[in-house]
C-alpha cells in the first residue's frame, strides 16, 4: 500500500516537474519571439519612422528656402539669376517629396494618434502650398504689388514654421516617446519574465529536492525493511541450526551410544569360538562409532558450540589451536584485548569466515605460515586470513573451466562471500601464484 502511494506521488511529482520545465521553457522561448518581434518592430518601423521625420525636416526646409528664393530673385530683377530663381520644377519636386514620404510614414505606423498627427501635417502642408501657389502666381504677373507679395511671404513662412515647429515638436516627440515605450515594455516584460523564471526555477529545485528526498528515504525505508527481513532470516536459520544441533547432540548422538553400548553387553554374551559372528558385531561397533562421530561433526558444523560457551574471540583461538594441530603450520593469531559483543548472525558469518579459510588452506594452500587479524573500532570489525602457501591467478580461476575440487573451492569462498554480502559486510580476495592468499572481510554494524 505504501509503495503504491508512493509511486503515484512519485508519478505526479515527475509529472508536475515535467510541467515546469515546459512552462519554462515556454516562458524562454516566447520572451525570445517577444524580444526579437520588438527588435525588429524597431529596425522595420520606429526607426524608418524617426529617419522619415528628419527628411521630411530637410524637405520642408528646401520647400520653403525654394519659394524665398524664388520670391527674391523676382524682386531682384537680375536677368542672369532669374533662369536660377524661376526653378519651379525644383520647388515642387520638394513638394512632391515631403508628401511621399509622409504618405509612407502613414505606412509604417499602426497607431491612430501618429496617424493623426500625419493627416494634421498634411493639412498644414496644404495650407502652405497654397500660399506658395498664390504668392508665385502674384510674382509671375508683371504687375504686383509688393506690399501683398510681404503680407503673403510672411503668412507662408508663419505657415512653414508652423509646419516645422510641429514636426520638431509634436510629430518627432511622439514617435521618440513611442520608441521610449517600446523600450519600456520590453524592459517590464524583461523583468517579468526574470522573476517568472526565477520562482519557476526555484519551484523547479524545491520539487526536484522533494522528489529526490522521497526517492531516497524510501530506499532507506526499503533498505532497512530488507535489511531488517535478512537479519531476522538469518536469525531464524541459526535458532533452527541451534536446535537442530542440539537435537543430533542430545538425543541422536546419545541413542547411538547407547546402541553401541547394547551392542558391546551383547559382544560379551556371544561364544569366544563364534568368530564369524563376533566380527559382525566389531563392524558393527565401528559403524556405530563412525556416525556418533559424524553427528558431533553434524552438530558443530550446525551450530558450533564454542561461539555460545566461549564467545567469538576465543571460539577463532580454538579453530586456530586445532588447526595448526592438524596441518603442522605456524598460525599467529592477532586478537583484541577483550571479547567482541556481536549478534549471533554476525558472530557466526566471522567464525565461518576464519574456519572456510582454515580449511582451504589445509586442503590446497601448502603455506608453512598463517596469520590472523581481528579488530574492531566503533561500528566496525575487520577480519582477515592470510597464508604464505602455493596461492593461485584469480582471473584465470574465475574463469578456468571447473574441476571437482576447484568447483569445491570456488563454491565454498561464494557461499562466504554471499553471506557476508546479506549482511551489509564487503569481502575481497588477493591471490598470485607461489605468493599465499588474503581474504579480508569488513563489516560495519
Amino acid at each position: 500500500m505504501f509503495n503504491k502511494i508512493f509511486e503515484k506521488k512519485l508519478i505526479i511529482g515527475f509529472g508536475v516537474f515535467l510541467i515546469l520545465t515546459v512552462i519554462i521553457g515556454m516562458i524562454g522561448v516566447s520572451q525570445i519571439i517577444s524580444f526579437s518581434t520588438i527588435i525588429e518592430d524597431l529596425g522595420s518601423r520606429q526607426v524608418p519612422r524617426q529617419r522619415i521625420i528628419l527628411e521630411l525636416k530637410n524637405y520642408n526646409s528646401l520647400y520653403a528656402m525654394g519659394v524665398r528664393n524664388y520670391v527674391f530673385w523676382k524682386n531682384s530683377k537680375f536677368l542672369q539669376a532669374a533662369s536660377i530663381a524661376s526653378d519651379i520644377d525644383t520647388i515642387e519636386k520638394n513638394l512632391k517629396q515631403f508628401k511621399n514620404n509622409l504618405s509612407f510614414y502613414k505606412t509604417l505606423t499602426v497607431s491612430p494618434e501618429q496617424i493623426e498627427l500625419a493627416n494634421k501635417i498634411g493639412l498644414m502642408m496644404d495650407e502652405c502650398e497654397a500660399i506658395a501657389k498664390k504668392l508665385i502666381g502674384l510674382l509671375d504677373s508683371n504687375a504686383y504689388d509688393k506690399d501683398k507679395v510681404n503680407n503673403l511671404l510672411m503668412l507662408f513662412e508663419n505657415k512653414y514654421y508652423t509646419v516645422d515647429n510641429f514636426i520638431s515638436k509634436s510629430f518627432s516627440y511622439n514617435n521618440i516617446k513611442d520608441i521610449e515605450s517600446q523600450l519600456e515594455i520590453t524592459k517590464l516584460k524583461e523583468k517579468t519574465s526574470v522573476i517568472i523564471l526565477f520562482f519557476s526555477i526555484f519551484f523547479s529545485l524545491v520539487l526536484g529536492y522533494v522528489i529526490a528526498y522521497y526517492v531516497y528515504t524510501n530506499l532507506k525505508s526499503e533498505r532497512q525493511k530488507r535489511e531488517l527481513l535478512i537479519h531476522k532470516m538469518i536469525r531464524m536459520e541459526e535458532e533452527e541450526r541451534k536446535n537442530l544441533s542440539r537435537q543430533i547432540h542430545d538425543q541422536l548422538s546419545q541413542d547411538l551410544t547407547a546402541l553401541k553400548i547394547h551392542i558391546e553387553l551383547i559382544k560379551k554374551e556371544v561364544p569366544n569360538n563364534s568368530v564369524s559372528v563376533q566380527e559382525r558385531i566389531l563392524k558393527c561397533s565401528n559403524m556405530l562409532g563412525t556416525l556418533i562421530h559424524r553427528s558431533h561433526n553434524i552438530s558443530e558444523l550446525l551450530r558450533p558450540p564454542e561461539l555460545d560457551e566461549l564467545g567469538l574471540v576465543e571460539s577463532i583461538a580454538s579453530l586456530v589451536n586445532e588447526y595448526q594441530e592438524m596441518t603442522g603450520a605456524k598460525y599467529r593469531f592477532d586478537k583484541p584485548k577483550s571479547e567482541i559483543k556481536l549478534s549471533a548472525e554476525y558472530s557466526l558469518a566471522i567464525y565461518r569466515f576464519v574456519q572456510e579459510a582454515f580449511t582451504n588452506i589445509g586442503k590446497y594452500a601448502k603455506a608453512e605460515n598463517v596469520n590472523v587479524i581481528l579488530k574492531n573500532s566503533p561500528n566496525t570489525i575487520f577480519v582477515s586470513v592470510s597464508d604464505d602457501g602455493m596461492g593461485f591467478n584469480i582471473e584465470e580461476y574465475k574463469n578456468q573451466i571447473n574441476r571437482r575440487k576447484d568447483t569445491k573451492v570456488k563454491l565454498g569462498i561464494q557461499g562466504l562471500k554471499e553471506r557476508i554480502e546479506i549482511l551489509g559486510g564487503t569481502f575481497t580476495i588477493e591471490s598470485f601464484p607461489l605468493n599465499g592468499t588474503t581474504l579480508t572481510a569488513e563489516f560495519t554494524y
